[in-house]
């Protein structure tokens, strides 16, 4: 469980990362778009510009008399009386307002398709956007309009800006929560080793009281001249003493095999002949319920590799608890099959069964099903916790199907033992 839950983190962390980079590229390509599309919008209401500039006469003659007679390469403001130039200006400044774009820009005239501008900001220099007029001078040369603004990086950001700062403060919470989830399982692993540790201690203080127990129980029922009406309280005193020996013996089995320091001793084990000894030891308390158990051993491959005391223990529980949990008299059935090269062993009841919000946490330690009205049912809930962790230490699954009031079914999906691969 510990080198799952190590996995999982591990796995949480690198979708986190993962996900920051995706946002990371993700927010280049908008970037990249905004650029395009505000390329696109700016050379449009150039385009548009030099169209309204080509029917103003006045205009267009000043101009190209600033390259035919004044002999110019490049008109710039002083190059043109104030009103024809601030008439340029106010065309360019209405089509790119037309089109949502209000930044400060500079612009110029020239026969040459690549700017001279002196520039405020060098890094535009190389972003300048030229469209080509109607205007031609009388050596027919084509006259371009060039134009550039210095805060267009700015302009560009703040389009993607409010989508920057939405998957920033997204990232943010998520990595957030991730810490304060990471932070409460801390907690809860820390709350569970310290009361695994708490009753793990418990259980070795109670084995030595409960030892003094057998001991002197055993001295009383040996002693000569014993009384005869002592002898029943001897033996109630052994039986409930080795009770509750087997119900510490259950926390500590439980507590080492979450550890992964229970040693289990596999062998090739016939599951039909653990079953009939398992169920032959129920028959009697069934018996005096009026209760039956049924077998049904169909399974053709009925080998496995296990641990024969473990693996008896957990259909020793099951059973238990299908007696248990049965008010009236016991209909225990007990089938094997094979399935997807595994074996099945389906044990089922027809008793209370189990509401389907306990199913979710019916495997966990100290996990007990609400009996309703029935109080005679007893158990500290550690039964199926420890059947779960034996069936994962066999590299199996445990699964349950049960309704409330119709009883339950417990499948054990254990490998087939393949002698082709001892």
């Amino acid at each position: 469980m510990k080198h799952k839950t190590q996995k999982l983190i591990i796995l949480v962390i690198f979708f986190l990362i993962s996900l920051i980079i995706i946002q990371f590229i993700w927010m280049i390509r908008a970037a990249g778009y905004q650029e395009k599309q505000f390329e696109y919008t700016v050379v449009a209401a150039l385009n548009k510009s030099v169209t309204e500039l080509d029917k103003q006469n006045s205009v267009c003659l000043q101009v190209t008399n600033c390259f035919d007679i004044k002999g110019f390469t490049c008109c710039e403001k002083e190059h043109l009386s104030l009103d024809k130039w601030t008439f340029i200006d106010s065309l360019i400044k209405a089509e790119l307002a037309y089109s949502k774009i209000c930044l400060p820009y500079e612009f110029q005239l020239t026969l040459d398709p690549h700017p001279h501008l002196v520039l405020t900001d060098v890094e535009s220099r190389h972003k300048c956007f030229t469209v080509k007029s109607n205007l031609i001078t009388t050596h027919n040369e084509p006259i371009w309009l060039h134009i550039t603004f210095p805060g267009r990086n700015k302009f560009i950001l703040a389009q993607i800006g409010w989508l920057f700062i939405v998957s920033i403060v997204l990232i943010v919470l998520t990595i957030g929560a991730f810490l304060l989830i990471y932070k409460y399982y801390r907690q809860e692993q820390s709350l569970s080793n310290d009361t695994r540790n708490f009753i793990n201690n418990l259980t070795h203080e109670f084995k030595t009281p409960l030892a003094s127990i057998r001991l002197a129980n055993n001295r009383i029922s040996k002693t000569p001249g014993c009384a005869e009406n002592v002898a029943p309280y001897t033996r109630i005193i052994k039986q409930e003493n080795d009770k509750l020996d087997l119900h510490i013996n259950y926390l500590l089995d439980i507590s080492r095999l979450q550890k992964g320091k229970m040693p289990m001793n596999f062998e090739v084990l016939d599951i039909h002949q653990q079953i009939r000894q398992v169920s032959d030891s129920f028959h009697l308390m069934i018996d005096e319920r009026k209760g039956n158990i049924k077998l049904e051993l169909l399974a053709q491959n009925y080998r496995v590799k296990a641990d024969c005391f473990h693996i008896s223990n957990a259909i020793n529980n099951l059973l238990d608890n299908a007696c248990k949990y049965s008010p009236q008299a016991p209909d225990i059935e007990i089938k094997t099959f094979n399935k997807n090269q595994k074996l099945v062993v389906a044990i089922s009841d027809k008793g209370l069964g189990i509401d389907k919000a306990d199913q979710k946490t019916i495997f966990q330690e100290f996990s007990r099903v609400n009996t309703g009205d029935i109080h005679n049912v007893k158990g500290f809930g550690l039964g199926l916790s420890y059947v779960g962790q034996v069936v994962q230490m066999h590299q199996g699954q445990l699964k349950l199907q049960s309704k409330k009031g119709e009883g339950s079914t417990f499948f054990i999906e254990l490998p087939i033992f393949d002698s082709a691969n001892k």
